[in-house]
């Protein structure tokens, strides 16, 4: 009789700890699976905000890369920089900062109290500024109390540099009442009301960590995760979901009954699989040609758009090397990607930082050379050309020699880019046609 009073209370002991046992692992997936899907919103709406941001930093930073004075008038400055804040309503401002110093503001009523500011100068965050010269990149630092107004605020700092050597930054800001208004809708939309976000900024000495957002308290055990976009890295935490005494009680009768329906041993409860963490992947998007390391055509497109409202005129051309598939039959294709490499390594080297040099696919490139007509265009190319001809490529052992065929068209404006190359296309049919080893204008 005892035996059986102790069989049936280590029954329900272990009825209890298998019904908590099945309702915290349905809580963890549940949990792990809710905060992967807030920290994938998340991502994707911060993403957003800053990719505006990022945009009209390049854009700038093309200008003055293409400038022949290195520089750019306060009137183009003002004009794009009005542009590009009307387009990304999310960035609030744009500075530049030739040799780290606030030169030209946009909007200037908003930002004319950081004129002359040098942000070289302050120790707190002279050493986050030296990174982004060595890193010759872009960086999103803050939150930050901005100099001008007082406001916290992000700060997308992108260093430029023109013929090696560092010029400044450009600077595009965006309010942290911005980022804040984001987190709170992505957050209530997923049903959390107390949640706390941290960062660091990592634009100052110290990189200490700053709050972003929060609302509410939390309570409890916490689950967290991490936001990430660029070299921001957010965390967020949020309290865990507990499932309730009805749902376990529920649990705990459906084990009981099984037990006394079934009259069979207790079966081991497999754990519910979860769902992997989504991995957060960050920028660079795929505008690189994977084998010569130079923009592929849809990085070109980008460089075309970006264009658009600050280039005047130009011109294009497309090269081909000549009889590349004798090459791949002959020596195979191991070869042949060591003479595109050899190739796309060799105009890197001679062609103008200013023009935009990419792989559009196989053998064939295009270069884009903005402000320079076309005369200028073909001296350009048939100089190429002439060196390239001269050239031996080494690959695996052996010295090659190429030869490329080039058709080259002018534009007037950024509208007619693609017309020009459509028209450069065929001036190189026509040299293929004439004999190769030439260049021809259409």
């Amino acid at each position: 009789m005892m035996l059986n009073k102790l069989f049936v209370f280590l029954f329900i002991i272990i009825l209890f700890l298998a019904t908590e046992f099945i309702v915290s692992s349905l809580d963890k997936v549940k949990d792990e699976k809710h905060l992967s899907n807030v920290v994938a919103d998340l991502n994707k709406a911060v993403k957003a905000i800053f990719n505006g941001a990022l945009i009209s930093s390049e854009v700038l930073k093309e200008m003055i890369e293409i400038s022949d004075g290195k520089g750019i008038t306060l009137k183009k400055f003002n004009l794009a920089a009005k542009q590009l804040t009307e387009g990304y309503s999310d960035v609030e401002s744009i500075i530049l900062l030739p040799n780290g110093v606030v030169s030209y503001v946009y909007p200037y009523d908003d930002n004319k109290n950081a004129i002359g500011h040098d942000i070289l100068s302050g120790e707190d965050i002279k050493l986050g500024c030296m990174e982004s010269i060595l890193k010759k990149d872009v960086s999103i630092i803050g939150p930050v109390k901005l100099v001008q107004n007082g406001k916290q605020a992000f700060i997308v700092r992108r260093t430029v540099r023109t013929d090696n050597e560092f010029w400044g930054f450009i600077s595009s800001i965006v309010y942290l009442e911005s980022i804040n208004n984001v987190v709170d809708n992505v957050l209530s939309k997923h049903g959390f009301d107390n949640y706390l976000v941290l960062g660091y900024n990592l634009g100052c000495k110290g990189k200490n960590e700053k709050l972003i957002s929060s609302k509410g308290r939390l309570e409890g055990s916490l689950i967290k995760g991490v936001v990430g976009f660029s070299n921001v890295k957010w965390e967020l935490s949020v309290s865990k979901v507990n499932s309730g005494i009805y749902f376990r009680t529920l649990v705990f009768l459906l084990l009981l009954a099984l037990f006394l329906l079934v009259l069979l041993p207790i079966r081991y409860f497999k754990k519910y699989q979860g769902s992997e963490k989504q991995k957060f992947i960050f920028e660079n998007e795929a505008h690189t040609d994977f084998l010569t390391g130079l923009l592929n055509r849809r990085g070109f497109e980008r460089k075309i758009k970006a264009f658009h409202s600050v280039v005047d005129y130009g011109s294009i051309a497309i090269f081909d090397i000549d009889f590349f598939k004798k090459i791949n039959d002959k020596y195979g294709h191991d070869v042949g990607d060591g003479v595109l490499v050899g190739f796309a390594n060799f105009c890197m080297e001679h062609v103008s930082d200013k023009y935009v040099l990419c792989r559009s696919g196989g053998e064939e490139f295009i270069l884009l050379m903005p402000i320079t007509k076309i005369e200028q265009a073909k001296e350009i190319c048939d100089q190429l050309r002439s060196m390239v001809s001269k050239e031996n490529f080494e690959v695996e052992g052996l010295s090659l020699e190429v030869r490329i065929s080039v058709g080259t068209a002018g534009y007037r404006d950024t509208n007619e880019i693609k017309s020009a190359l459509t028209l450069a296309d065929k001036a190189l049919y026509r040299a293929k046609q004439e004999g190769r080893d030439r260049v021809c204008v259409s």
